[in-house]
């Protein structure tokens, strides 16, 4: 039975094992893509690569057998270059985005596709609770926003784009979503200003379990929105209501002494248009600026800085790595992501809500939170750019009549879901069709993907390690 060391960790393994079977026995995280437990090793992402300290070395942990006296090092600045280098590739041939055009363009990051498919199936509650909790203040900024998530809409480049402003203002006005308390974490909070930054820091805060107090000298409020023509205010007066209801504190018409609420609060957040002068310890600075929606984002931002320098234990804020389609969609693309919607070409702007979201082309991944390509993308700071294939694969969907979703353009060529069809005693399954560079996933004889996932439909779309495969109807959400 070997004896080696995986980081410095001692650990004696059985004969025969691998340097991956190693590293879990240390409790060492080895990074895969195409590894499968009890499967014979493919070695066709080579992600798993460690570091032999004696030869110098680069070995696939999934296939590298463990040979007793071995010091294996899995996160040298030579293995990590090497496993960037490898997801630069990958991504180099990558068609899809993370994240839709719309979801990227808003400022404060409204999970925009899902909303819409909440309100497509009569779930408003659902779609209501998402846009309170992205954008705070929903239909507030739903008659003061002035809606670039709307520009970004692809669906306007075959007929007319989404009207999502609208249809978030009309969730949020329609449907009243229980607030989800939090249990309080010990610490008290206050945001000195009561414009939208300051409103959403503090509802973020809020959630985080902070006992939080939003004090600003003006007697209602709001700030800068109590001036749009454009905005009921019994509409604000509501969300602000709401606000308050879900545990923020007002203290509203009160002189404000900087010194005083220093000492009264374990950290502060000035929201306001300029930066305060003077500097506190726990103290950050939430922009007011003049587009509400981003005034939200940057106090969303603020909220989280603060948890950070609060709670030693907080998880880091990570930017999550997002995927784009290199170039801008053909014509058959944009017709190809028509599968995804269930209103056909030149259906135009609808009254009916339902139809309205219904028009959406689902853009975004379905996979977002469980895509391993993504996570190890951004841990390993890969760049999408890094290396530009000459030309790039199509934009393609297969399925869409069934319950799973294939996008060839987002598959790495693991070979699992091949292994797993083939171990399941499927009567097609799926197989790799032609050689090299033009190599693809696909069920054999051209019949179709329903035909071909009669029983391992759910293993290979839970196993595969990016959004190729997914559940037509499922989403996931992240946060």
């Amino acid at each position: 039975m070997p004896d080696l060391k995986i980081n410095g960790i001692p650990v004696t393994v059985a004969d025969g094992a691998t340097l991956l079977d190693a590293a879990v026995q240390a409790s060492v995280e080895v990074p895969t893509l195409c590894h499968m437990k009890d499967s014979e090793p493919a070695t066709s992402c080579m992600l798993c690569v460690v570091k032999d300290v004696e030869t110098g070395r680069l070995l696939p942990a999934c296939s590298a057998v463990a040979v007793d006296g071995m010091e294996i090092d899995t996160e040298c600045e030579e293995v990590q270059e090497a496993r960037r280098d490898t997801l630069n590739l990958l991504l180099s041939e990558h068609v899809g985005d993370c994240e839709a055009p719309c979801t990227r363009i808003c400022p404060s990051h409204l999970d925009i596709p899902l909303m819409l498919r909440e309100i497509e199936q009569g779930r408003l509650e659902s779609a209501a609770r998402i846009a309170r909790h992205d954008l705070v203040i929903p239909a507030t900024l739903g008659y003061v926003c002035p809606a670039p998530c709307q520009k970004g809409c692809r669906r306007g480049k075959i007929d007319d784009s989404i009207t999502i402003r609208e249809l978030h203002r009309h969730a949020a006005e329609t449907v009243e979503p229980e607030e989800q308390a939090s249990p309080p974490n010990g610490k008290r909070v206050a945001v000195v200003g009561s414009g939208p930054a300051g409103l959403a820091c503090a509802s973020v805060l809020c959630r985080l379990g902070y006992e939080c107090s939003i004090i600003d000298e003006a007697r209602e409020a709001g700030g800068s929105l109590r001036d749009h023509q454009e905005l009921p205010l019994e509409v604000l007066d509501a969300e602000v209501a709401r606000l308050g209801n879900s545990g923020i504190l007002f203290r509203l018409g009160e002189p404000i002494s900087i010194h005083e609420i220093a000492d009264e609060f374990d950290g502060i957040v000035f929201a306001g248009e300029e930066a305060p002068g003077p500097h506190f310890a726990d103290a950050v600075y939430a922009q007011e600026h003049k587009l509400t929606v981003r005034a939200v984002g940057f106090g969303k931002a603020a909220a989280l800085e603060l948890h950070q320098s609060l709670q030693e234990d907080a998880p880091v804020s990570e930017k999550p790595f997002d995927s784009k389609v290199p170039t801008i969609l053909r014509e058959t693309e944009l017709k190809e992501l028509l599968k995804n919607s269930s209103a056909a070409e030149g259906q135009k702007q609808a009254a009916d809500p339902a139809d309205e979201a219904a028009r959406c082309l689902h853009c975004d991944c379905r996979k977002p939170a469980s895509c391993k390509l993504r996570t190890y993308s951004a841990r390993y700071g890969a760049n999408q750019r890094e290396f530009t294939a000459d030309e790039r694969a199509h934009v393609q969907l297969i399925g869409q009549q069934g319950s799973v979703m294939y996008e060839p353009g987002k598959c790495i060529k693991c070979g699992l879901c091949v292994k797993i069809t083939k171990r399941a005693g499927e009567a097609l399954g799926l197989t790799f069709i032609g050689r090299g560079f033009s190599a693809k996933v696909a069920v054999p004889f051209g019949e179709t993907l329903e035909q071909g996932l009669q029983q391992a439909a759910r293993e290979c779309v839970e196993t595969c390690p990016t959004g190729a495969l997914a559940f037509r109807d499922a989403e996931e959400k992240l946060g």
